[in-house]
């Protein structure tokens, strides 16, 4: 038999190649397209780009930045050394180490929650709505929830309705039209802190309406846990109110660590459904021993040295009051960690992001398609790399970088 060559591209691939070749140069030739940090470097909470320059890092997810705690390098380092690999071989459902149980034990105490169930990721753990809701039942969606809930919706076998963003009358005529569908069980999902304005949703009134029309509420919480609330706990907690949401969601990532992970908090019984039947959780090998280590001690730490929330927020309120000073249009409530520095268009935003980078600062563009076409923004939330003796620095060169 005659090998065959591998090197050969078969027409069909060919052209789906070519097709997104040709997608690629409309994207350059739209004015967008930028170089990005490929290749860059993490020393501690330092950025080093792929040109050798230390860049001041205001693009990181990482709001408390715990990931270069030695408290938690060491962490990660212990359990290595005591597990002795790295991987965990299996699945959470096949193989759940003591280890992986006790740190979603940490986090439940954390939340106050009966039981936490950890994900490789929130948009994996997002997805449980594809195996738990049914075509009984009724999801009611904000409509800027991030995309993960929103594709995690669509793929669900359950009607879905959905209202405008934080509008609450349109969402209470959502669930008097919902009613008419009869559903078995109606969710209500929602952002806490939505991740393109920093804007909060009013838990109290979400709560008033899901309990008028027998609702559950769903809060994917990643850009409140760790940044608001008296101790960090999030929406519930920046209300003076415990537990108003019934499902908990979070992405470890974003507030807590820059660690790569997520988790869900609910009752026992939900939580342990989820174990046995979401197959995001069950075909999926389990996060990385280090990984949990880590995550483990980063909330043992956001529960014992509250200084680290309040370092946080008292450099969110300075640059945000700073930036409004210097004559900016930002959104969002004074005490997100989103601050979206409104530019204007996509093309206008470039110029602002390349020249701040030219000055040392890396900071995120929001465009299409994570908000609408025609509109863009800065997006800086690192507000805890903003020390004393730099966020004035930064905040002057912004300024003088204002189009």
């Amino acid at each position: 038999t005659t090998a065959t060559n591998t090197t050969t591209i078969s027409k069909p691939l060919q052209k789906f190649n070519g097709s997104i070749a040709k997608r690629l140069q409309e994207y350059k030739d739209s004015g967008w397209w930028y170089d990005t940090f490929d290749h860059a470097r993490l020393q501690g909470n330092s950025l080093i780009g792929n040109d050798g320059r230390k860049y001041l890092n205001l693009m990181t997810n990482a709001y408390l930045m715990l990931s270069a705690n030695p408290r938690v390098i060491n962490a990660a380092k212990k359990a290595l050394d005591e597990y002795r690999c790295i991987g965990t071989h299996a699945s959470g459902k096949l193989l759940g180490l003591d280890l992986h149980r006790e740190t979603e034990e940490v986090i439940a105490k954390f939340h106050d929650a009966e039981e936490c169930i950890l994900y490789n990721s929130l948009f994996l753990g997002n997805g449980f709505l594809v195996t738990t809701v049914s075509e009984k039942d009724l999801v009611i969606s904000d409509s800027e929830n991030h995309c993960s809930l929103i594709y995690a919706a669509r793929l669900s076998r359950a009607k879905r309705l959905i209202y405008k963003t934080l509008d609450l009358e349109d969402l209470e005529a959502k669930l008097k039209e919902g009613q008419q569908l009869n559903p078995q069980h109606t969710f209500i999902v929602t952002d806490g802190v939505f991740s393109m304005d920093g804007s909060i949703v009013d838990i109290i009134k979400l709560r008033e309406l899901a309990d008028k029309y027998n609702a559950i509420i769903v809060n994917d919480d990643c850009h409140a846990i760790g940044v608001i609330g008296k101790t960090g706990r999030g929406t519930d907690e920046y209300y003076g109110v415990k537990n108003y949401s019934d499902i908990v969601t979070n992405s470890i990532g974003k507030s807590v660590s820059g660690i790569s992970g997520g988790y869900l908090c609910g009752s026992s019984d939900f939580i342990t459904y989820l174990r046995h039947f979401n197959r995001q959780y069950l075909m999926s090998t389990f996060m990385s021993i280090a990984d949990c280590a880590s995550i483990k001690e980063c909330f043992k730490i956001m529960m014992e040295e509250p200084e680290h929330l309040q370092k946080l927020q008292d450099n969110i309120h300075y640059c945000k009051d700073s930036l409004l000073a210097e004559g900016f249009d930002i959104t969002g409530i004074r005490d997100s960690g989103i601050t979206a520095v409104m530019i204007g268009s996509e093309r206008t935003a470039k110029i602002f992001q390349t020249e701040l980078r030219n000055r040392g600062i890396a900071i995120a563009a929001a465009r299409f398609p994570a908000i609408p076409r025609g509109s863009c923004n800065l997006l800086a939330v690192n507000f805890l790399r903003l020390l004393a003796q730099s966020k004035l620095h930064a905040l002057k060169i912004v300024a003088q970088s204002k189009c």
